[in-house]
């Protein structure tokens, strides 16, 4: 039932959101926060694990000394190196991102225009099937359903 009906109820999120645009408008700046606070936690995170794995490896081997003798290395010489190997997973991330964007477009294109066909032949299917009556009832009461609605909006 929801599978096949997912389409009017995406549909009527979407009416809803419009509607309700004060409420959708806050939703959406605090979900853009949560997101940004998570990557910049999740950025922090793996900054000090990939800062704590280069220290382990340089004292366990111990050339530590060394590689900082050789390159004349410090701390910020280590954060600048952490933040190039995050900049190549970011980069990477986002080259798969750009493969996999177009495919997921197109196939969302392909499942709008087959919803919007079946849709379009189920009402104008049930049109014809209804007598004059009912025509004029569903029409009169979805006028009186926007017209009361209106005074909600407004």
């Amino acid at each position: 039932m929801i599978r096949k009906n997912l389409d009017l109820i995406i549909v009527g999120f979407v009416v809803l959101a419009a509607v309700m645009y004060d409420v959708t408008l806050e939703v959406l700046g605090e979900f853009m926060h949560l997101l940004f606070e998570g990557f910049h936690v999740a950025f922090e995170y793996v900054e000090l694990g990939i800062e704590e794995a280069v220290e382990l490896v340089f004292h366990v081997l111990d050339i530590g000394e060394i590689i900082e003798y050789l390159f004349e290395s410090d701390r910020h010489g280590s954060q600048v190196v952490t933040f190039y190997i995050l900049l190549t997973i970011a980069w990477f991330g986002f080259y798969k991102l750009s493969k996999f964007v177009p495919r997921l477009w197109a196939a969302i294109k392909q499942w709008s225009l087959n919803t919007w066909v079946r849709r379009q032949t189920e009402l104008e299917l049930y049109w014809l099937s209804l007598t004059i009556r009912n025509k004029v009832t569903l029409a009169v009461t979805a006028l009186a359903v926007a017209y009361i609605a209106s005074f909600f909006v407004m």
